[in-house]
């Protein structure tokens, strides 16, 4: 994988991590969807399901053949770098949840592989 590879991944995984906010947020704030508890995370495991075919696909749009295993990878860790900056600090603190509590969840731990696993399924079904 060269730079521009790496720096493709990197900047669809801040896309990604943007929509994935927007997302969360729509669910943390609509009535309907903010009380239930942990239905949201079962709504969120469907929903990444696009979300992730969809940076793929936008990725795999240059020809390139990266392993989408590590596309998924790289792009999953550029979302949590994001998290441990803005997510984690500016929501999650004030609300007693602290980087350990974020980033080593049942459900964070899942989404991560989750994220991974889809972008190499891209990959082995679309591109390799």
């Amino acid at each position: 994988m060269n730079f521009k590879q790496i720096l493709r991944a990197i900047l669809i995984g801040a896309l990604l991590w943007v929509i994935i906010f927007v997302e969360w947020s729509i669910m943390v704030f609509t009535p309907v969807l903010k009380d239930l508890g942990n239905w949201q995370y079962v709504i969120h495991f469907f929903i990444l399901i696009p979300i992730v075919l969809f940076g793929a696909s936008y990725y795999y749009k240059n020809k390139n053949k990266v392993n989408g295993f590590l596309l998924g990878l790289i792009m999953m860790l550029t979302a949590a770098v994001l998290d441990a900056i803005i997510t984690v600090p500016l929501i999650t603190i004030p609300q007693g949840v602290g980087y350990l509590d974020f980033f080593f969840s049942t459900h964070g731990i899942f989404f991560s592989i989750e994220f991974v696993i889809i972008s190499g399924i891209y990959w082995m079904k679309k591109i390799r």
